[in-house]
């Protein structure tokens, strides 16, 4: 392959480029068939963006709501021919050409018509890959050649320069895909010629893992696009239409959860690349990606992608199993965990003491080890670390939430995460009891679009300085 040569925004467009002016622009498209609305259960607006075989750029607005498009329009054409073309945000779109080189797109409206400002070069040479993506977290994915090897790049901006795409990685190969789109931090999807959708997780060089989420259904895709939230559209090239589907859990790597929301149009899309701008769609029903958790309760209380990333899955059956199950409750756990263990399965409060905080809800005390061990069948005190392993980290959690303190749900359902702070016997103060609720309220608000009202997020009576014993678990007798 050709090494790269990266330039920066500040140097012009290369000689020879077909485009006149610094600023393209556009007509409204011809409209198209539109189905009847649908309810998605998502929110927010999927920014989808496409090239047709002669080089025209075309943008869609779609409401995640109702699965309705807004006004479509047509670009000027690009002035190069277009090999690959993602979208980084609503205004912002890389595209690679048949010659190998990169070019950033800033779009500068999309109101009424469609500008773009006059390319920006990243590299001349060396972007010969067949297919990129983004996975709306700071990735730039690439696919080349016939045996499917997958690279990645750092976004080090929300509109690099060329060397701000950087720390090239090799993730491996085997990634045999005809379409490809990010779905979230690490993970993409896409289809094969053969009419099969891969869900592919990335969470390391060397660490691929790809899942047949349908075997069958997807031939003669075109193109695929995500917004986030499990939120996808496929490209018919035959009939030309666009459609809806909506995977409930991104990370669980089973199709058993996608739903066909319904088409966006039935004919209409000529386009031979699509792209939608990544994280502009939240679908609160859905699973619980890495990247919803930084938005509840932002990044610096969020651990690692890859740590948090492995243990959701785990984590959401048990939810399931618990009957998690409203905003309320989801708000409650999700506040709780982040608190105590930063979302990670395998956190550790460190020190000698053997029984001290492990997993997800920080275990302690030997009682509890003692009692949850024998509630799942194993000695938990002999082996104590088992307790922040994935096999038994979010069943642990689920265990002491709905088991060993049954009235955690209730207490979330009144919105009284006082009631819950109690169950959990965190060391208190009026700080960390101020944080937690204040976690609650915003993952309340990410489930359901608004604070929640009468939020319980202290005692009645705050405690006398010394006072150690006023704040015991209501349920500790239980235990």
């Amino acid at each position: 392959m050709p090494s790269v040569h990266f330039y920066g925004s500040a140097l012009a467009v290369a000689v020879g480029l077909s485009m006149a002016g610094s600023a393209a622009t556009s007509t409204p498209a011809a409209p198209l068939k539109q189905q009847a609305a649908a309810s998605t259960g998502c929110t927010g607006t999927a920014h989808v963006y496409g090239v047709r075989r002669d080089g025209t750029l075309t943008y869609a607005p779609i409401n995640a709501a109702t699965n309705t498009k807004g006004r479509g329009l047509v670009g000027a054409k690009l002035p190069w021919p277009v090999r690959s073309l993602a979208a980084l945000s609503h205004d912002t779109l890389l595209v690679t050409t048949t010659g190998g080189a990169l070019y950033r797109v800033d779009i500068t409206s999309k109101t009424k018509t469609l500008k773009f400002a006059t390319p920006v070069p990243m590299a001349y040479t060396g972007w010969t890959y067949d297919k990129l993506a983004t996975d709306g977290a700071g990735h730039l994915f690439a696919t080349l050649g016939t045996n499917g090897q997958l690279f990645r790049w750092d976004l080090l901006a929300k509109k690099p320069t060329g060397g701000q795409i950087a720390n090239k990685v090799r993730m491996g190969s085997g990634v045999l895909v005809s379409t490809l789109t990010g779905v979230a931090g690490s993970r993409l999807m896409g289809t094969t010629t053969s009419g099969k959708l891969i869900g592919i997780n990335t969470p390391g060089a060397g660490r691929i893992t790809q899942s047949t989420l349908a075997s069958t259904g997807y031939d003669g895709v075109g193109g695929l696009a995500s917004a986030g939230g499990g939120l996808f559209f496929s490209r018919t090239a035959a009939t030309e239409a666009l459609t809806t589907r909506k995977d409930a859990n991104i990370a669980d790597g089973v199709g058993t959860d996608i739903s066909l929301i319904g088409s966006v149009d039935t004919s209409g899309w000529t386009q031979k690349l699509i792209s939608a701008a990544p994280r502009n769609v939240v679908c609160p029903s859905g699973g619980i990606t890495y990247d919803n958790l930084v938005t509840m309760f932002g990044q610096s209380w969020v651990g690692e992608r890859s740590t948090v990333e492995a243990g959701l899955p785990s984590l959401q059956a048990e939810m399931v199993k618990g009957q998690v199950n409203n905003p309320a409750r989801k708000a409650a756990f999700l506040a709780t965990l982040v608190s105590e263990s930063a979302m990670r399965y395998n956190a550790d409060q460190g020190g000698s003491f053997t029984y001290r905080g492990r997993g997800y809800i920080q275990l302690t005390n030997d009682f509890n080890y003692k009692d949850a061990g024998s509630y799942f069948g194993v000695n938990l005190l002999s082996s104590p670390d088992l307790a922040k392993s994935l096999q038994y980290s979010a069943p642990i959690a689920r265990w002491y939430w709905t088991v060993a303190r049954t009235t955690t749900n209730t207490y979330a359902d009144n919105h009284d995460m006082n009631g819950v702070n109690r169950n959990i016997g965190f060391a208190w103060n009026y700080e960390e009891a101020t944080k937690r609720c204040e976690r609650f309220k915003s993952a309340y608000k990410f489930f359901t679009g608004a604070y929640p009202s009468n939020t319980i997020c202290y005692p009645a009576r705050l405690p006398a300085p010394g006072d150690r014993e006023w704040y015991a678990h209501p349920e500790r007798s239980a235990s």
